[in-house]
């Protein structure tokens, strides 16, 4: 029974990069929700086509999807060759670097991640790679990562930066949760965020997350999802 497992935001988007990823209809497979999304970690699914053998699977995909399959290094300069021939259709001069980091998952396995970083562009250029909020930036991270997987198959996410602007970002957003934590802390009220992107409440759920003087929920739907800050009792 061949399958895949693939992470993404939502089950129905992890779900649909899997069908699309294996050639198959929803209907032909087993879907299992091995993870519901939430704040703080993607969806996970694993799709498995009982009635088509590991040679049919394989067959109409690449030989660039083999290798990269079983060698990180391979899905990396995947990654990357997309990446730059985005930015060339898009008349962006810029060049790619690649970065691989490796951790031990919850059963001892080793994970690896794929940072592709976008260097060389002028002040301008960055600011609208990045976009409003970063919105630019996810869309682009969201394409690529649709792209490489037809290619490469089961795969961790690839994270694309900018001008360091997640770093920076990150940075912003927790010395952000520091400080209202302060002052809920202080005032023993609870403080309501302005609306964030998913990315961004995830870093403030996980900069308070230790913190045994507050706790974070997140209320809202869509672009009007925000973070209320409040004390422990």
């Amino acid at each position: 029974m061949p399958s895949i497992e693939i992470s993404a935001r939502t089950v129905a988007e992890a779900t649909r990069l899997a069908l699309e990823q294996m050639g198959v209809d929803e209907d032909d497979v087993i879907i299992e929700v091995l993870q519901n999304g939430d704040e703080e970690n993607e969806a996970l699914v694993r799709v498995s086509t009982p009635d088509v053998t590991e040679e049919e699977l394989e067959a109409p995909q690449t030989s660039r999807r083999s290798r990269a399959d079983h060698d990180p290094q391979a899905a990396g300069a995947e990654g990357r060759r997309i990446l730059e021939g985005v930015l060339e259709r898009m008349g962006v001069e810029g060049y790619v670097n690649v970065q691989h980091s490796t951790s031990t998952g919850p059963e001892g396995e080793t994970q690896h991640s794929i940072m592709l970083y976008v260097e060389g562009l002028d002040e301008e250029t960055v600011g609208l790679m990045i976009g409003r909020r970063g919105e630019t930036l996810r869309s682009l991270q969201f394409l690529i990562n649709t792209l490489v997987n037809r290619h490469v198959g089961r795969w961790p996410q690839i994270v694309i930066d900018v001008g360091n602007y997640r770093q920076r970002r990150q940075e912003s957003l927790e010395g952000l949760a520091r400080r209202v934590a302060e002052q809920v802390r202080t005032t023993g009220r609870p403080q309501i965020l302005d609306p964030m992107q998913a990315y961004d409440r995830r870093i403030i759920h996980m900069a308070l997350r230790e913190d045994a003087t507050v706790y974070t929920e997140s209320s809202g739907e869509g672009e009007s999802r925000k973070i209320t800050v409040f004390p422990k009792k």
